[in-house]
C-alpha cells in the first residue's frame, strides 16, 4: 500500500501483487543457533512450583519474565558456563540449554528446580518452568588433589523446551 498525505487528508491506495512478483526462487535454510553466556556472576535456584504458570509462552511472545518466588544463591567455584542452542524439529522450535558449574554444597534432591543465572553484565536468565519437562540435574564428585584443593560436586543441568533460556527479572 502507498500512503499519500494531501491537504491533511489521508489517501490509501492499494498496490497490485503483480508488481511484487519475482522470478527468483529462495531457499529456506534450516538453521541452528547457538549462544554461550560469557561469564556468570551468580546462580540461584527456585523451586518450580513457586513459578507462575506459562512463563515460557510469555517469553516466546517477547515478554520479560518476572520472578517473585524465593531464590537460594548457589556458591560455585571455578568457571561456570551456560550454553543454549536451538533448531526446528517437525516445524516447531526447540532449544536445549546446558548449565555447568562446580560447588561444595549439594543441591536439593527429589525436587523440580529452576535456575536463575545472572551474567556479568547483570542480565538474568531463567532455565526451567512450572510445567513439565523440568531441567535434568546430573552430577559427579571429585575428592580434590593432595595439594589441598577442595572436593567439589560438578553439576550439569540440561533443559529441552520450546524456549529453554528465558530472559527474566528476579
Amino acid at each position: 500500500m502507498t500512503i499519500a498525505l494531501e491537504n491533511t487528508r489521508l489517501h490509501i491506495q492499494p498496490i497490485s501483487f503483480e508488481a511484487i512478483k519475482t522470478t527468483k526462487t529462495t531457499k529456506t535454510h534450516i538453521c541452528m543457533s547457538c549462544y554461550s553466556l560469557p561469564g556468570i556472576r551468580k546462580i540461584q535456584i527456585v523451586r518450580s512450583e513457586h513459578l507462575v504458570a506459562g512463563v515460557m509462552l510469555h517469553s516466546i511472545c517477547g515478554c520479560e519474565v518476572v520472578i517473585t518466588a524465593p531464590a537460594v544463591t548457589i556458591e560455585f567455584v571455578g568457571k561456570s558456563m551456560l550454553k543454549w542452542e536451538g533448531s526446528k524439529v517437525n516445524g516447531s522450535r526447540q532449544e536445549k540449554s546446558t548449565l555447568e558449574f562446580s560447588t561444595v554444597h549439594p543441591l536439593p534432591e527429589n525436587e523440580n528446580l529452576a535456575f536463575v543465572v545472572t551474567s556479568v553484565s547483570g542480565r538474568q536468565y531463567l532455565i526451567g518452568s512450572r510445567e513439565g519437562r523440568h531441567p535434568v540435574v546430573s552430577y559427579s564428585g571429585t575428592t580434590g588433589e593432595p595439594s589441598g584443593s577442595a572436593a567439589v560436586l560438578a553439576y550439569k543441568i540440561t533443559h529441552i523446551a520450546q524456549k529453554s533460556v528465558l530472559p527474566c527479572i528476579l
